[in-house]
C-alpha cells in the first residue's frame, strides 16, 4: 500500500547509454467530474468516448516553471540512471503538495510510436521522428557494437 499523490501528473523520457538527455515533459490534464479519481486509466487511453477519455488531456510541453521543469529533469536523469536504463526510458511522476517530484513508474520500454507520449516529447524537443528512431537505434549498436545492421538492398 502506498499514499495517493494526487497532484499534477507528469512523464518524460530520458534518452542515451552514457550521456543523458531529457526530453521535454509532457503534463496529463485531468477535468474530470468532481469525486471521479484522476487517475491514467485503461479507458483514459483506449476507450473512445468514455468520460475518461474525453476528460483526459496531455499538454507538451507541459507548462511548467522553469523551477519546475529542473526539478522534474533532475529527478528523471537520477531515476533513470538508478535503474540501469539504457537507450530510452520513460519516468512517470506527480508533484505532491509542496511541489516536490514523486514517482509513480519507470518505463524502461515505453511506446514510441508515431503519436504516442515519447514521440511528442521527441518534437517538442525539435526532433523529427526519424531522427528520434535513428538516436535510439544507435544507442543500441553503441551498446552491442558486435550486432551490425543488415544492409539494405
Amino acid at each position: 500500500m502506498e499514499e495517493f499523490v494526487g497532484g499534477r501528473e507528469f512523464n518524460a523520457t530520458v534518452l542515451g547509454n552514457t550521456q543523458f538527455t531529457a526530453l521535454p515533459p509532457s503534463e496529463i490534464v485531468y477535468t474530470l467530474p468532481e469525486g471521479m479519481p484522476k487517475l491514467l486509466t485503461f479507458a483514459a487511453k483506449w476507450e473512445i468516448g468514455s468520460i475518461y477519455y474525453l476528460n483526459t488531456q496531455l499538454t507538451c510541453p507541459a507548462k511548467i516553471s522553469p523551477a519546475e521543469k529542473r526539478a522534474i529533469t533532475m529527478t528523471i536523469v537520477k531515476v533513470y540512471q538508478l535503474f540501469g536504463c539504457k537507450g530510452y526510458a520513460r519516468v512517470d511522476m506527480r508533484l505532491d503538495k509542496e511541489g516536490k517530484v514523486n514517482v509513480i513508474e519507470v518505463n524502461p520500454n515505453p511506446d514510441i510510436s508515431p503519436g504516442t507520449g515519447a514521440a511528442r516529447q521527441a518534437d517538442a524537443a525539435g526532433m523529427t521522428y526519424a531522427r528520434f528512431m535513428d538516436k535510439i537505434i544507435n544507442f543500441a549498436f553503441e551498446r552491442f557494437p558486435w550486432v551490425q545492421p543488415a544492409s539494405v538492398q
